[in-house]
């Protein structure tokens, strides 16, 4: 069954929130901001926002507080780069490298988010983004006040583009400060403008800019894609503001009439839910059900997490998960090693005052061979337990150091797979019980592999189940040999 998800978009004069369960909202909600706590997607004013981030999760009752937020597409920058193909721990270096090379700008300022499309006869294809870290670290600071804990990021444009059900589309989308327009070409948005609007311009001036930037956004398309342009065949789709305004949204047809629709809403209809004022927050609801839902259709095959690696959630290390259930082997071990110490030393204690005493009576009573003789059985009878005590005391020296050696493996191995450890068991046989997640199913395989083949110390690995969570793969796992 699908979780609830929380998205949340922010941009310079609302925050808008949806929460939704796989296609079906659930709750939505809209709260406006005073002009200047937010400008150009750079929060001014942490407080105030997160006092209305607050308000709003009040006013809508929603409990959940991790979230996937989008953030406007004001001052970012796309791009699509052709890179010979590269190994996957190289690709971050070489990108940021194209990057700075083909956009001429300082990396210093900004974070980079990319996704690789395709790869074929040795070339890659990735989708580039770039987004000022004045904005992104604004909006994690404000998160951050306001009690909410973000998972995933996007921007505004992308999100629409995933709301398209065209392959091919021209998406316009207005609200009160701001308009962005994308040219979706064969699933991917191409040509992406996000434009401030000033707040003194009136509508008729509102509309001819947007028309004027609407056939700039298409000839730019066309200019690069000679082969199949943006024809008249492919559609405007609308969401915004611009939907309830009839005659406005008509005039964008142009004088060749270019259809033009409203954007259709992917998720399930519900009363007094109005999709065109949630499109960007429904973009951000698809991220997870396109992924998750079997058979899901996406016409834009973008779809990366724009949320830096600083402010992802880290991982706990191994050292932080299993310090605990290690003290606890350890302790156990050097109990058992001190108990049985003691226990050897009073044994000899006791020992040695029998033989002492056995040899005083020999003395004293001047006893006969064969009174020796049985004497001395005595003694070596009683000297037996000492001998068995010291082989228990060896033998669990070296169960302790079997287990510690098999541990070691354990621990190493999930460790170099990235995978995330959260209980570990052992049994009287010496076997091991181990659960744990990985980021993805393959990392829980790679870490199978090295246990079984890799490690020597396991005749038998087994698979109890690997299941899909929200964050990547659960499993577990017995140990053998």
């Amino acid at each position: 069954m699908a979780k609830q998800q929380i998205s949340l978009y922010i941009d310079d004069s609302s925050i808008s929130v949806l929460a939704s369960k796989g296609r079906e909202p659930q709750k939505w909600a809209t709260v406006a901001l005073d002009r200047g706590l937010i400008k150009e997607g750079v929060v001014q004013d942490q407080q105030a926002v997160a006092a209305k981030i607050k308000e709003l999760w009040g006013s809508s009752h929603i409990l959940r507080r991790r979230v996937t937020v989008g953030i406007s597409g004001l001052n970012c920058l796309y791009q699509m780069l052709l890179l010979p193909e590269l190994p996957e721990h190289l690709r971050t270096e070489a990108i940021a490298r194209e990057a700075a090379h083909s956009l001429g700008i300082p990396l210093e300022g900004v974070y980079l988010s990319w996704q690789v499309l395709s790869v074929e006869h040795g070339q890659m294809k990735v989708y580039l983004c770039v987004v000022p870290k004045d904005k992104v670290d604004s909006v994690m600071a404000t998160l951050k006040v306001a009690g909410l804990r973000p998972v995933t990021m996007d921007i505004k444009p992308l999100c629409l583009a995933r709301v398209s059900n065209e392959p091919r589309a021209i998406i316009v989308d207005t609200c009160q400060e701001s308009m962005d327009i994308i040219v979706l070409g064969e699933g991917i948005p191409e040509v992406v403008r996000s434009l401030q609007v000033a707040p003194e311009m009136s509508q008729g001036e509102r509309i001819a800019v947007l028309r004027s930037e609407l056939e700039r956004s298409v000839s730019f398309y066309n200019a690069a894609h000679l082969d199949k342009p943006v024809d008249l065949t492919v559609p405007i789709l609308v969401s915004g503001d611009l939907v309830e305004q009839d005659s406005d949204k008509a005039s964008l047809a142009g004088p060749r009439e270019r259809p033009v629709r409203d954007m259709e809403s992917p998720l399930t209809g519900l009363e007094g839910f109005a999709p065109a004022k949630y499109a960007t927050c429904i973009g951000l609801a698809l991220k997870d059900v396109l992924v998750t839902e079997p058979g899901a259709v996406a016409y834009s095959v973008v779809n990366f997490n724009a949320l830096p690696e600083i402010y992802q959630v880290r991982k706990r290390p191994l050292s932080e998960v299993l310090w605990v259930p290690t003290v606890l082997v350890g302790v156990v071990l050097i109990g058992m090693g001190t108990w049985g110490i003691l226990f050897l030393k009073s044994e000899n204690s006791d020992l040695q005052d029998r033989r002492d005493n056995i040899n005083a009576a020999i003395v004293e009573q001047q006893l006969s061979t064969a009174d020796l003789t049985a004497l001395e059985k005595q003694a070596v009878d009683a000297e037996a337990p000492v001998t068995d005590l010291d082989s228990l005391l060896v033998s669990v020296d070296d169960s302790r150091k079997a287990i510690k050696a098999d541990l070691d493996i354990v621990y190493d191995y999930a460790s170099e797979c990235g995978v995330s450890l959260e209980t570990v068991n052992t049994d009287a046989t010496g076997g091991i019980k181990i659960s744990g997640s990985a980021a993805t199913e393959d990392a829980v395989l790679r870490y199978y592999g090295r246990l079984l083949y890799d490690s020597g110390e396991f005749s038998t690995v087994m698979i109890g189940k690997i299941s899909v969570i929200e964050d990547g793969a659960s499993f577990s796992m017995e140990l053998s040999g």
